[in-house]
């Protein structure tokens, strides 16, 4: 379902797009989702993985000058390529003056300057440090934006919203009586009305790419003994885990007047295994979208623990109170809300992995706490680990670094607020600048910089399928 269009930047009214009716997610998959908040289902067939993985290892080189099968010698280039907000990380400098490193480039015929010039934005994060989690600031090369702008991928999503989601203007006051009768709907509610499920838009968001641990470590440890001041005795590496946290502020979650869009589904297309915990993967608390109304009243309270002498958890004081009837809100950044580590302890105590193969989707309601996990030690990949055929396509074409690699993609429903928000970032994606709206953690500066990311706008726009357009933004629904 190929454009034929010539003129990319021509705006045009289009005959209604008929997407394929059959249902794509099974009734037992559904209801994972609504009990669960979260599902991983396939989605890329072994061409579309292989060619996805070839486009990041392409753009991580053109983009960053990271070659991933040189992660010791180039990935310390990855400290600016991203401005996340949320796990800890330190101030890259400049320069590097580790004679390896500098070797490394020259033998590359590389300079110091890719760092500046090259790096996707050159933007430092919003804490003035380096990098954190992995998110990388790369948005629009093509290989991702046809992963963004996938049919299958739109499908679930609107299916997800038919059966989750009030999309019918049903109030507030309906839904909570419908819990009277057995079934407890009240989840599904939201401030933003009726819209149709079968109509949405895409959300431009970014890539992760989380390195071993112990490569973020070295990294972190030769730069450390090269800076001429330290703000810590002990060296942070390049990259560290992303704490759990809410893509939402749990105090203004139904009020609709402070928004600038409504995601209530994010996804993200892996691009690498992630079977097995402490391997950089996904981490969540399944089921918690249905308990986030009432934790939210309460002040944000589950019942906080800690440990006594004996290993059994007891209720915690806080300044001589319990936590049950002292409420402890943390503040909001944006549309981000981090989890504490002493008045959340119970319920990060419920994060668990969620296993992950390529080519899946990971779908999950927006009141689920999420993050990824504090290390990334990969197992050691031998012969006999290596399964079958693509395993060893994907080793060859990634390397076999254990490296985790993530498409962030979800859509945005038909309703106003989003409406407004594509508009804003079509702009951006048109002038190849990083997207100014959507609560993406970015520090933005009084300016209209361009990202240097080496993606041809026009070209993609012309490749876009009739579907791809109206997610975009570009042609009507």
């Amino acid at each position: 379902m190929k454009s034929d269009r010539t003129e990319p930047n021509l705006t045009v009214t289009m005959s209604p797009l008929h997407l394929h009716d059959e249902s794509l997610l099974s009734p037992s998959q559904i209801q994972t989702y609504l009990q669960d908040g979260i599902l991983v289902v396939p989605l890329l067939s072994s061409e579309e993985l292989l060619e996805a993985q070839r486009g990041l290892v392409t753009t991580l080189w053109k983009e960053c000058g990271v070659d991933v099968h040189d992660l010791e010698g180039t990935g310390w280039k990855l400290t600016r390529a991203s401005s996340t907000l949320g796990a800890g990380g330190f101030e890259m400098l400049p320069s590097v003056t580790s004679r390896g490193r500098r070797c490394a480039m020259e033998r590359s015929g590389q300079c110091i300057l890719l760092l500046i010039d090259c790096i996707v934005f050159g933007r430092k994060s919003v804490t003035g440090d380096g990098l954190y989690s992995g998110v990388l600031d790369i948005f629009y090369p093509a290989w991702k934006m046809k992963i963004a702008t996938n049919e299958k991928l739109f499908r679930m999503t609107c299916q997800l919203w038919k059966e989750a989601y009030c999309h019918n203007g049903e109030s507030f006051e309906e839904m909570m009586s419908s819990s009277v009768n057995g079934r407890d709907d009240s989840f599904k509610w939201h401030p933003f009305g009726a819209f149709d499920c079968n109509k949405g838009y895409m959300y431009i968001d970014r890539l992760g790419y989380r390195i071993p641990t112990e490569i973020a470590e070295r990294i972190g440890q030769e730069i450390g003994e090269n800076k001429t001041q330290t703000r810590s005795k002990k060296p942070r590496p390049i990259q560290r885990s992303l704490t759990p946290h809410f893509d939402c502020c749990p105090e203004t979650y139904h009020d609709a007047k402070s928004k600038n869009k409504w995601r209530p589904i994010q996804c993200f297309v892996s691009l690498t295994d992630n079977l097995h915990a402490n391997t950089g993967g996904f981490e969540a608390v399944p089921g918690f979208h249905k308990e986030f109304l009432a934790w939210t009243k309460n002040g944000r309270q589950t019942t906080s623990l800690q440990q006594n002498e004996d290993g059994k958890d007891t209720l915690k004081s806080v300044d001589g109170q319990f936590p049950s009837t002292k409420p402890h809100p943390r503040p909001c950044v944006g549309e981000y809300t981090h989890l504490h580590p002493n008045h959340d302890r119970e319920l990060l105590q419920r994060v668990q992995h969620i296993p992950v193969q390529a080519g899946s989707a990971v779908f999950w309601d927006n009141r689920i706490p999420h993050g990824n996990a504090y290390r990334n030690n990969p197992p050691k990949l031998s012969c006999s680990t290596i399964s079958n055929v693509d395993d060893e396509e994907t080793s060859k074409v990634l390397g076999s670094s254990g490296s985790r690699a993530v498409v962030y993609c979800s859509f945005l429903p038909d309703v106003h607020v989003n409406r407004s928000f594509v508009k804003s970032q079509l702009t951006d994606w048109k002038l190849k600048r990083a997207p100014k709206v959507g609560n993406r953690w970015i520090k933005h500066e009084e300016s209209n910089e361009i990202t240097g990311e080496v993606s041809n706008t026009t070209q993609i726009e012309a490749n876009l399928t009739d579907l791809g357009r109206r997610l975009l933004g570009l042609d009507d629904w």
